[in-house]
């Protein structure tokens, strides 16, 4: 206990400086403790999936620039990065070697596209379908699919709808469940002047996806109106009111037409409405009413099957996915 009694001889002023000392000494340790736990714990963030394959795959070019399939994994892998001018430069460089392509003119025209080269874009999805369609399984050939819905989307760019239809009428040759190109062939239609023929397009778009983009109810709206058909114009933009979940508007705008030549539209519509706001019965109900019109519509037949699975939801809640 010496040290104790030698504590009680210090001076006043001795005392202070010596607290002082300890309280230093002690926040530099504690300091030092925080620097070693941040340290220890602290590691740079892993660079994201796409960063490790285009690093990889820059390697693997730089090891064999003769490495074509390389090189071609490193392009797509640019475009998914939006890096598309680091893109270009490797599809070149493929198209150099005269192998593969016609993955590597798709490859640049997507690239070209995301630049806003249209003229350069053009010109490698002609060099596609030059290649692809004399292919046996050009009639099936997604890539071939792809790239006529690539020209026709760059003709509508360009002001040119006569030929968009061209081009989106040979995609969906290739795949008639393309809502995609049904749904821009429907737009290229109005643009040429053809609403009639827009609406075959535009309705066999949302068969496929009845709701969730509104894109193709407006231009059928459209469409509606320059052939003379009012009801179905108002049914059209309501259903645009439900795929951008405005269900008020949607619901009055439905239930003002439904006495009318659109009637059976409007009723599905309804029931769509229903499935939205996760109202089964209510839905149900809509389906049974659609399927008193037309005892053979497909779309009230697959949506009361839809809502009469186990699990669909009673009330108001989560609506069916669709």
């Amino acid at each position: 206990m010496a040290w104790i009694a030698s504590l009680t001889r210090i001076s006043e002023g001795e005392l202070d400086r010596l607290i002082k000392r300890i309280a230093a000494i002690l926040l530099v340790g504690t300091l030092a403790f925080v620097a070693f736990y941040v340290l220890d714990r602290f590691r740079m963030p892993a660079p994201s999936m796409v960063d490790q394959t285009i690093a990889s795959l820059e390697t693997a070019v730089r090891d064999d620039p003769s490495n074509v399939a390389a090189r071609g994994q490193l392009a797509d892998a640019y475009v998914i990065a939006e890096r598309y001018e680091d893109a270009v430069v490797q599809y070149d460089a493929i198209l150099e070697t005269g192998k593969a392509d016609e993955l590597a003119h798709f490859g640049r025209a997507r690239a070209n596209l995301a630049l806003g080269n249209l003229d350069a874009a053009t010109a490698d999805y002609e060099a596609v379908v030059d290649i692809a369609k004399e292919g046996e399984m050009a009639h099936v050939d997604p890539t071939l699919n792809a790239a006529f819905y690539g020209l026709g989307e760059i003709a509508l760019e360009q002001g040119a709808p006569a030929d968009a239809v061209q081009y989106l009428s040979a995609a969906v040759a290739i795949k008639r469940s393309d809502a995609d190109a049904l749904n821009l062939l429907g737009t290229a239609y109005v643009r040429n002047g053809e609403p009639a023929k827009a609406i075959d397009a535009l309705r066999s778009a949302i068969a496929f996806v009845p709701i969730g983009w509104s894109e193709p109810y407006l231009t059928l709206a459209q469409a509606y109106t320059a052939t003379d058909d009012p009801a179905r114009a108002e049914w059209a933009a309501a259903m645009a009111d439900l795929s951008e979940e405005r269900y008020e508007s949607a619901t009055a705008r439905l239930e003002g037409i439904l006495d009318g030549p659109a009637g059976l539209e409007a009723t599905i519509g309804l029931a769509l409405v229903s499935e939205a706001l996760g109202d089964a019965p209510a839905a149900a109900e809509r389906y049974r009413q659609a399927l008193e019109i037309d005892p053979d519509n497909a779309e009230a037949l697959l949506g009361l099957s839809r809502v009469s699975l186990p699990g669909a939801t009673d009330g108001a809640g989560e609506g069916v996915a669709q």
